[in-house]
């Protein structure tokens, strides 16, 4: 059946709507029509292994979890009733151990009919309805009862609430996608990373799709915009004769430039799930008139302003010089003018913001690249995080707010006035700093949607909310708690990752997605430990100073190279950002 035929066959049959269609769909808004999509062939079951003991049953139903339909052939009639009761999976890493607790129940031939098991594991986190990570690494002791059928065979009748699930299952079931939303400027796409079930296969550009439509992970919710509000799928997503994959929307009643803001969301979804064209449809007919099919080459970037095309500068003795080749940058920074501390550039290279050295403590300075820096007035600091850039407009005036943070607890953004001055502004930092949390590295994403920080030494990550009159840092997520201590700096490798420096000798650097799932340690079979120093971004080389001078390299199983303009063992690189 061809499209056009298909879909004046649906026309025809709304009226009475197609029940057996409207079974297919996913619960939405109102009913939908399935168009042209074949019939899903269900999966087959794996049951549990005949006559296993109780431990090891309790181990093999951890371990088929990844499936909640075959997860629940373990358990009894009655358990699997109104199983599971949390629809959030909990994620623990392998090598989860199991233990008795007491025999409750003996039964009339002398052996038991029911026996509590301890499952003990070390949780890494929990996948939300969502299906966003969020990291919550502790130790967990879970009570489950197995108990023994007429057929002599154990099944579990109190299982855990929820679904848990091995790291390595959880690898082997589900994959990571990055939906893309707009920064509330809608200038440039933020991605929201989540993860969805690999199987069955055919169904994953659809899956994708219905989360994008559900809007941000509660972690971006209010930091960012989606143009799907109201929007829903008129029929389910499945792939033509053709081998494009059909996207058929709801009414749309949007701009031009709104419309074309939501191609670029849905494209930039599913660019790493599928090579397919994307069919944009709304009401079966083109969301953008003129052009039905869509790849990501046939979408503007959105990001352009975001990928510094610099090569970065370094502090080096109070004085501002440049990676590229070494030398001092023109102006009173690079002549001596500040006793520099630290610095931070914006990503059109325009502005510079410095921490300067001063006989009362230290100053935040603002300006041109190349000329005076004048002083933000600030109430007096002893200390002052290195400068951080939020994007600029895209004008000739490139960015226009900067922040630091002072004496390790105050957040503050520095605010160009319309007279051309800065201005500074608090920021609402509370979730970063309770409970005697002592911020000494702050760095916003080149989005200016997130934060990375170093608090007590670890690593966390958390959304910045606007409003009128306020800037809010979200409560945030503590990535590799436990793993990473000590922490001394850290960067923006891309849009999903950071990079990150610690003071162990046993993983001095590594990177880390926002979500804090796995790390990435880098080789450091070369570097002179303590590392200092370190700055990233997208598509240049990481950077780092050790106890000999700066290295850089290009690949976490790289060996570190000497960096072409290394400036000593007591630089500060750092890329526009």
């Amino acid at each position: 059946m061809t499209r056009t035929s298909a879909t004046t066959t649906v026309l025809a049959l709304l009226s009475a709507v197609v029940l057996a269609g409207c079974a297919n769909i996913p619960d939405q808004t109102l009913p939908k029509v399935v168009l042209d999509a074949p019939a899903e062939q269900p999966r087959p079951i794996r049951k549990p292994t005949p006559d296993l003991d109780l431990y090891p049953l309790v181990q093999e139903f951890i371990d088929r979890s990844g499936r909640p339909e075959a997860a629940a052939t373990y358990l009894t009639e009655a358990a699997k009733q109104d199983w599971p009761r949390d629809r959030q999976l909990t994620i623990v890493e392998d090598g989860v151990k199991t233990r008795p607790l007491s025999v409750q129940e003996p039964s009339t031939n002398g052996g038991v009919n029911e026996q509590a098991v301890v499952l003990s594991a070390k949780q890494v986190g929990r996948l939300a309805t969502d299906r966003s990570f969020f990291p919550s690494v502790q130790q967990v002791d879970l009570r489950i009862n197995v108990q023994r059928q007429p057929d002599l065979q154990w099944r579990i009748s109190a299982p855990p609430d929820g679904l848990l699930i091995t790291e390595s299952v959880f690898k082997a079931s589900y994959r990571r996608v990055n939906l893309q939303f707009f920064d509330p400027e809608q200038r440039v796409m933020v991605s929201d990373p989540r993860y969805v079930e690999i199987e069955p296969q055919e169904g994953l550009e659809g899956r994708v799709v219905n989360l994008l439509l559900a809007g941000p992970s509660d972690q971006l919710k209010g930091a960012v915009r989606t143009q799907f509000e109201g929007v829903g799928l008129r029929t389910n997503v499945v792939q033509e004769a053709d081998g494009a994959i059909l996207i058929n929307l709801t009414q749309v009643t949007k701009s031009a430039e709104d419309k074309q803001r939501m191609v670029a969301q849905i494209v930039n979804s599913l660019r790493e799930v599928t090579s397919s064209p994307l069919r944009l449809l709304t009401e079966g007919r083109s969301l953008i008139p003129g052009q039905e099919d869509w790849r990501p080459s046939d979408v503007g970037s959105y990001d352009a302003s975001l990928k510094p095309d610099l090569l970065g500068l370094v502090v080096v003795d109070g004085k501002l010089r440049s990676m590229r080749d070494g030398k001092p940058v023109e102006g009173p920074a690079g002549a001596g003018a500040y006793d520099i501390a630290s610095a931070a550039q914006s990503l059109d290279g325009g502005q510079l913001a410095v921490v300067e050295r001063g006989p009362a403590g230290m100053r935040l300075r603002v300006g041109r690249t190349n000329g005076e820096l004048p002083e933000v007035a600030l109430s007096p600091s002893a200390t002052l995080t290195r400068p951080t850039w939020l994007p600029g407009d895209g004008d000739e005036n490139g960015s226009n707010e900067v922040w630091t943070v002072q004496d390790g607890t105050v957040v503050v953004r520095a605010v160009r006035t319309a007279d051309g001055s800065w201005r500074s502004f608090p920021v609402d930092a509370s979730e970063l700093t309770r409970d005697g949390g002592t911020i000494t590295q702050l760095r916003l994403s080149r989005d200016g949607v997130r934060v990375a920080a170093v608090v007590n030494g670890e690593v966390k990550v958390a959304a910045v909310v606007r409003t009128n009159d306020a800037v809010v840092i979200r409560p945030p997520s503590t990535l590799q708690d436990g793993l990473f201590k000590g922490v001394i700096g850290l960067d923006w490798l891309d849009r999903v990752t950071l990079i990150v420096a610690t003071e162990q000798s046993a993983l001095p650097v590594a990177s880390v997605p926002i979500d804090g799932l796995t790390y990435t340690p880098y080789n450091s079979s070369i570097l002179t430990l303590p590392v200092t120093a370190i700055t990233a971004a997208p598509s240049r080389s990481a950077v780092v100073t050790d106890g000999s001078g700066m290295w850089s390299t290009q690949e976490a199983g790289k060996v570190w190279q000497v960096h072409q303009h290394g400036q000593g063992p007591r630089s500060l690189p750092f890329y526009p950002g």
